[in-house]
């Protein structure tokens, strides 16, 4: 009998005999790279806060956090403009290129030249005139941004990730030693802050060139339309600025407040460079889970494209759990002896930040589960809700600063209620994440993996109480068993059993 022909306009499902396998391969090549971005953007900072001064740390991380939520805006929502519209269709990847890399000599260009334009009016803001030089400087860095995230999206749609991976590798060691020499060459002028950006700019320019000549400029005589890249990019871009805003905004805020209550501008940038130094280490769970956005956002695009409602919820329900699992990991530890920690990695100025450590954790854990969730939304094609989820967040949080940091004492209780507003925010946003994920999908992190994650980190934290003493040392001590223990708990619930080995020795053989 002839086999019936297969009909063109049927979408049929993802072939995924394994997507668990699928998942996990991209996830090491990136998994690497994010660790290793993660990593190095930390040390750097940390190196950073015994190159220069503590009122200079918090100048350079006051105008670095304001140029990375433009910049972090720009490469986010173009890879995932690019690499939707590329995993759709292979054969379409030239022509998403080009149409990318064209919008981007009209949009990075118009940022670059906001950002020169208008640096008087952001220092006004901040209370910081003297930050307008810098803001000029740091103009160039979205510009080339935008060009550069054209090819990571290519790559990340066309599932690349090995190149994808080598790109971020390349620009945390680019970055990492050019910021920090400039720093060093600009110390004896009295310029490290300059220096600084000098070193990031270049970084920048030198990634673009590496990412060209790997991916390739556009082949062909293909067209995709620019039209369709920017209405999908429009939605992502709103939302992808607002999580950009809800990482960083408390600090400028902080800075403000700071700097309306105290007539000393060094103190007001040394309380900014306190905070800094507690986010550095509260954001190392976001950083970790951004692994998790970039590998599940092409694959939802796609189960969702040809409309695999078991793929997407497969997708959705494991990755939920495993970010769960992995942000509660780091928050535990991260948060048993904060003043551990600043004492360990800080110069004894940054202690004052210690009791506001726990909370912002706390509220960044959150916000990364934020952020998966996100990426989940927008590659379904549904990048308003995502906008609102965030939005919220912002609203909530920025309500609550407004409400208690300019009354708090500039010190460690400022410190804590900037960190405590910007948490309630984040909270308020992935309760909503994830009430949406289970009413569109019937997905979400399953109620028994909540509870067993819940009482693992509450013994954890029991059992990191119990170690002695208040030196370096023993600190150390009950954070290695907070970690230890936590890990254990879930083995002995059998929340991480033999199925979850199983699968992840067949990701490495592979």
């Amino acid at each position: 009998m002839e086999a019936p022909a297969r009909d063109p306009q049927v979408r049929h499902p993802v072939a995924a005999p394994d997507r668990a396998v699928e998942a996990g391969r991209g996830a090491l090549f990136i998994g690497f790279a994010k660790v290793f971005f993660m990593v190095s953007g930390f040390l750097q900072k940390l190196l950073l806060t015994r190159l220069v001064g503590q009122a200079e740390y918090g100048a350079f991380s006051v105008v670095n956090v304001a140029i990375s939520i433009v910049n972090n805006t720009m490469v986010q929502a173009t890879v995932q403009s690019v690499s939707k519209f590329t995993a759709e269709d292979d054969a379409q990847a030239d022509a998403v290129k080009r149409a990318g890399l064209t919008m981007q000599a009209f949009l990075a260009t118009a940022i670059g030249l906001g950002f020169l334009l208008g640096a008087p009016i952001i220092a006004g803001f901040l209370k910081a005139p003297a930050y307008v030089s810098w803001f000029r400087l740091v103009a160039a860095i979205p510009f080339l941004y935008g060009f550069y995230a054209v090819f990571v999206g290519s790559a990340n749609g066309l599932r690349r990730f090995r190149a994808q991976a080598s790109f971020d590798v390349g620009f945390s060691t680019a970055k990492t030693i050019l910021l920090l020499g400039g720093a060093m060459a600009g110390a004896a002028a009295g310029r490290s802050v300059t220096g600084a950006f000098l070193g990031f700019v270049s970084a920048a320019a030198l990634i673009l060139i590496v990412s060209a000549r790997v991916m390739g400029l556009p082949k062909g005589a293909g067209r995709f339309p620019i039209s369709r890249l920017l209405i999908f990019m429009a939605g992502v871009v709103s939302y992808t600025a607002l999580i950009n805003v809800a990482l960083s905004y408390d600090l400028m805020l902080l800075r403000r407040f700071a700097g309306a209550a105290v007539a000393d501008t060094l103190r007001a940038e040394a309380l900014a460079g306190t905070y800094e130094a507690v986010r550095n280490l509260a954001l190392l769970p976001y950083q970790a889970l951004l692994v998790i956005t970039f590998v599940i956002f092409p694959l939802v695009s796609r189960s969702t494209f040809v409309a695999d409602k078991d793929a997407t919820k497969a997708y959705v329900t494991q990755t939920l759990r495993y970010a769960l699992i992995l942000a509660s990991a780091m928050g535990v530890v991260l948060g048993a002896r904060p003043l551990t920690l600043l004492g360990v990695l800080y110069p004894p100025a940054y202690a004052e930040g210690a009791r506001a450590l726990p909370v912002l954790v706390a509220g960044i854990c959150c916000l990364a589960l934020l952020a998966v969730s996100g990426a989940i939304i927008n590659a379904s094609g549904r990048p308003r809700v995502a906008v609102l989820l965030v939005a919220t967040t912002v609203l909530v949080g920025g309500g609550f600063a407004v409400a208690w940091v300019p009354s708090a004492t500039p010190g460690p209780d400022m410190l804590f209620a900037a960190a405590l507003a910007t948490s309630l925010g984040m909270l308020a946003g992935v309760v909503g994440a994830f009430g949406y994920l289970r009413w569109r999908f019937e997905a979400g992190p399953p109620p028994a993996t909540v509870l067993r994650t819940v009482g693992s980190a509450g013994l954890a934290i029991g059992a990191g109480r119990l170690v002695p003493g208040a030196g370096k040392v023993m600190g150390l001590l009950a954070l290695a068993t907070v970690g230890v223990v936590f890990v254990a708990a879930l083995v002995l619930l059998r929340e991480f059993g033999p199925a979850d080995r199983a699968k992840f020795r067949k990701i490495l053989r592979r």
